[in-house]
């Protein structure tokens, strides 16, 4: 199509003018502005590399979508939908790995009732009331078992809930059961038939501990894995090659001694539990130090778990 400049230079700021998302160099940087002489020896600004402001950027997209593949209780054919209606945020030109993953690294699904799990839970804590539910263990068929309760029923939890956090790969719910003044956490992909009640959820800062609210970022540190219990004072040593392990379990904020032969001594506030099966995992590399009775049941853990290998 031949078309006058000027026409398409119209059109566009119509568009613009009607809230169309277009841009051009120097519409939100005047520094990268293109200024000229004009005929009448007048300054004119030159509209040109005009492009389309998308909601989001391919990175981005690339990012959600990653997620979606490495999600809970996700069909192979739920995954592809979701991917696709993200792939549709961008331009004709995006293209995503997913053509080249294999789809069958997604694991068997066992709980399809995710997406209301996560209304539901949502929506309670949108509007501050308490959540029930049922709760599952995995089989050894790989199906979803409800929990019982001392009657052989299934257990029915009221929870009062306060965030849902994503960690290696899972999703939880933190949340207080009425009859305790802690934070515990439920895996959401295991909860099943959940329902908002009308009952109101006690507010976070009436807990024990929780006067100042919780920031999200300090109870995964403090729980590495969402392994559950109160946090106290630990310190371990290992080499200064493992920071990286350290950063990612614990956050770059601890107190650090550094020792000689590339040692140092790592102070954190953590969950017994998280730290005794942290440190198992790094057995050969880190040494708890204190507190003694942590030091006890790391001790006798990795005694029993030798007495299999030595038989």
């Amino acid at each position: 199509m031949n078309v006058a400049q000027k026409t398409v230079k119209r059109n566009l700021s119509k568009l613009i003018e009607f809230g169309f998302p277009i841009r051009y160099r120097g519409s939100e940087h005047e520094n990268d502005t293109i200024i000229r002489k004009g005929k009448n020896g007048k300054s004119e600004v030159i509209l040109t590399d005009w492009y389309y402001v998308h909601e989001f950027m391919d990175g981005e997209l690339r990012l959600l979508i990653d997620n979606v593949l490495a999600s809970d209780g996700i069909s192979q054919k739920e995954r592809l939908s979701l991917i696709g209606r993200l792939e549709g945020l961008s331009s004709k030109f995006f293209l995503s790995t997913i053509k080249n993953t294999d789809m069958e690294i997604c694991d068997k699904v066992i709980n399809r009732e995710i997406y209301i799990t996560l209304e539901n839970i949502g929506s309670a804590i949108a509007d501050g009331k308490q959540a029930s539910f049922h709760y599952c263990d995995c089989g050894i068929d790989g199906k979803l078992k409800y929990k019982l309760d001392s009657s052989g029923k299934k257990k029915l939890y009221n929870v009062n809930p306060y965030q849902i956090v994503s960690r290696n790969g899972h999703s939880y719910l933190i949340c207080n059961l009425p009859e305790h003044d802690d934070l515990t956490h439920f895996r959401i992909d295991r909860i099943k038939d959940c329902t908002k009640n009308d009952e109101p959820a006690t507010q976070l800062r009436t807990l024990k501990g929780f006067s100042a609210g919780i920031r999200l970022s300090d109870y995964i540190k403090t729980h590495p894995n969402l392994w559950s219990g109160t946090p106290v004072h630990i310190t371990f040593q290992c080499k200064q090659y493992m920071m990286n392990d350290v950063a990612d379990s614990f956050g770059t904020n601890n107190r650090i001694e550094t020792l000689p032969d590339d040692m140092m001594i790592v102070h954190v506030e953590a969950s017994e539990a998280s730290m005794l099966h942290w440190a198992i995992q790094f057995a050969d590399a880190v040494e708890v130090l204190s507190p003694k009775n942590l030091r006890e049941q790391i001790a006798e853990t990795l005694r029993n778990a030798l007495s299999k290998y030595e038989k």
